[in-house]
């Protein structure tokens, strides 16, 4: 079995998958008494559908990956709510040429988020400690009309966390 080993959420690491939403190193555009506002920290393209959010309520479980599901006409948004979560994504590859080993799994803090590019591979994030939720935005009709899903039961994977603090990033090690 694959084990995948959860990696710090950076924007040089998750650059191959999309972009990283948290707080900007850059200096806010506004701000006041409590409040700063970064304007337009990500622009997501669309095609004439509307912008639909979801929401995701995640409990924790064993991290197992076993399926894996892409969109490719559609960016898709994920935001950690109110604890931190787990988000596996691997590059947009065909179904046909997709690699177990080019998985990746990336911690994203509360209130931060993640823009996959159309056609990166993901799944259901997972709940790291309790039960939470995340918000998902993907255009109108992307779930029926623009999802393709793989199945790997034979070949799982799965992610240790308990290494997320030392820094190290994601290695895959046959066990």
């Amino acid at each position: 079995m694959t084990t995948l080993e959860l990696e710090h959420l950076d924007d040089d690491a998750f650059a191959p998958f999309g972009k990283v939403l948290s707080e900007p190193v850059a200096s806010a555009d506004a701000d006041g008494s409590g409040w700063r506002w970064w304007g337009e920290v990500a622009a997501l393209p669309n095609d004439g559908r509307r912008w639909a959010f979801g929401y995701l309520a995640l409990e924790p479980v064993a991290m197992t990956i076993d399926w894996a599901e892409h969109h490719l006409l559609s960016p898709e948004v994920v935001v950690a709510s109110a604890r931190d979560i787990a988000v596996y994504v691997a590059p947009p590859d065909p179904p046909d040429a997709l690699s177990l080993d080019r998985f990746r799994v990336f911690e994203v803090p509360a209130g931060a988020g993640v823009v996959l590019d159309p056609g990166v591979w993901h799944g259901a994030p997972f709940a790291l400690e309790e039960p939470t939720s995340a918000f998902v935005l993907l255009l109108e009709g992307t779930g029926r009309d623009d999802t393709t899903v793989v199945r790997f039961p034979d070949t799982p994977m799965t992610v240790r966390k308990d290494l997320a603090a030392s820094g190290r990033h994601a290695t895959q090690a046959e066990e």
